[in-house]
């Protein structure tokens, strides 16, 4: 079934005749050849009704799984329409940080029919998870963890894995816990298998240990799993008590969203607080339209401006009529425009990674400085034979091009680098300075580059001739 993916559209007819012939057996045993999340693109592949449908075939447990794969509002519809005890069993079997999540979405009434029927452990633990601030370790970690006391031995741990395996969401690691549930240790499955069945826990498991605070943020904590290539860290609160685990795969959840979240950014589109990681042909276009209007609008303004600076050098124009200035502004602002968003764009990643720090500045500065004046000098020195040479221009004005053309890109890079670190320093997210602010900032200025030395070099040292 391996390539399963690529015959969607010839099993979705079957899959309607068999949901509509109510061929319930024949349903299940066909769906439980598949993954999960594949269950889960024919439900969308489906439609509504027969997904509904679909869904509602499904035993609790395998629900639970498919659900986790559905876009949050989806999830929320179809638990909205489920009765209150078949919504109960379904977040008994859902992983303990996403039916938290979805909890909290879920209308309140609903909420209110649900939670009775679940168990007074799981209510709270659903309140605790949905009580911690949005976008830290709290807010995304889950309590379905392994847990061992130091005492235990190799077969003693063994035995208790095995029973708990079921309902955890991971075994692989084993959370060493002293009796005030401090974290002391870990010790992976594997060490468990091959450890001598007599040795106790405490004297194999792991001291040295990589954890997160549950205050910390969420895409801080995903970087130490990737950087540390950890299939969970586990998270304590602040007397060291282990509260909960983030997972590999909610950490890799969680950097596709912070990506996502700076890319829209970098490209000049607000986030979108009712969007839920929605997809492309998922969003509402007024929805778009909202989130763009105001970066567009900035933008609107600041072509405005540069308008005000290129008529406020007509006389310059007027002073050389045999010269064309307007036929080569393009060229000047796109230049600029495309070496700081490029600049913008490295540092930001810097930052990002943590390769870069605010007291990196001066030589951060200094770096692209130089890149700037290196690709501004191979530029200005092919602008100036294309000028002169190509489109016959007298030799005064190739070499105003060619200075223009070195300014801007020096200019253009010592912007785009400082602009980000100066966000960083002032606590505002790097990835909010978008390229196209940075362009327009740059194009603004570099009209005054190019008509300071135009004034220069054709004003002061050639005159009027």
């Amino acid at each position: 079934m391996a390539d399963g993916h690529l015959h969607h559209p010839l099993l979705i007819p079957d899959l309607r005749e068999l949901i509509r012939a109510g061929e319930t057996d024949g349903l299940r045993d066909f769906l439980d050849e598949y993954h999960p999340a594949r269950v889960a693109e024919f439900f969308e592949d489906l439609g509504p009704n027969d997904g509904d449908s679909l869904v509602g075939l499904l035993e609790p447990r395998t629900c639970a799984d498919v659900i986790s794969y559905l876009p949050g509002e989806e999830q929320v519809r179809l638990v909205e329409t489920m009765s209150s005890d078949r919504a109960a069993h379904l977040l008994h079997h859902m992983p303990h940080d996403e039916r938290a999540d979805l909890v909290t979405r879920l209308d309140e009434d609903k909420v209110d029919a649900i939670l009775p029927k679940l168990a007074h452990a799981e209510r709270e633990d659903i309140r605790r998870l949905a009580g911690y601030e949005p976008g830290t370790a709290g807010a995304v970690m889950t309590t379905d963890y392994a847990a061992l006391p130091p005492h235990v031995t190799v077969r003693e741990a063994l035995d208790r894995l095995r029973h708990e395996a079921p309902d955890r969401e991971t075994i692989y690691y084993s959370y060493v816990i002293d009796a005030e549930r401090k974290l002391i240790g870990l010790i992976s499955l594997k060490d468990l298998i091959l450890g001598r069945p007599r040795v106790r826990i405490e004297d194999i498991m792991k001291t040295d240990l990589i954890f997160a605070s549950v205050d910390e943020d969420q895409e801080e904590v995903a970087r130490k799993i990737e950087d540390y290539d950890l299939i969970a860290i586990p998270i304590v609160d602040a007397q060291g008590k282990l509260v909960g685990i983030v997972t590999h795969d909610d950490a890799m959840d969680i950097l596709r969203r912070e990506q996502t979240e700076d890319i829209l950014k970098f490209g000049g589109v607000s986030a979108d607080p009712e969007a839920d990681e929605e997809q492309y042909w998922q969003g509402r276009v007024l929805h778009s339209v909202r989130r763009r209007l105001l970066w567009l609008l900035l933008l609107f303004f600041g072509g405005s401006i540069t308008g005000l600076v290129v008529r406020s050098f007509n006389w310059v124009d007027d002073r050389f009529p045999q010269i064309d200035f307007d036929a080569f502004i393009p060229l000047l602002i796109g230049t600029g425009g495309n070496a700081g968003s490029q600049t913008v764009g490295t540092v930001i990643r810097g930052l990002a990674l943590g390769e870069i720090v605010p007291k990196d500045a001066p030589r951060v500065l200094l770096r692209e400085v130089l890149t700037g004046a290196l690709l501004g000098a191979l530029l200005g020195s092919l602008g100036f034979f294309f000028t002169w040479l190509l489109l016959g221009q007298p030799p005064a004005f190739a070499l105003v091009i060619s200075l223009a053309i070195l300014g801007i890109c020096v200019w253009a890079n010592g912007v785009g680098a400082m602009v980000p670190i100066f966000a960083r320093w002032v606590g505002v997210d790097p990835a909010v300075i978008s390229a196209p602010l940075i362009s327009t900032l740059v194009d603004t200025t570099g009209l005054f580059i190019f008509y300071t030395i135009a004034i220069a070099v054709l004003v002061r040292l050639f005159g009027a001739g």
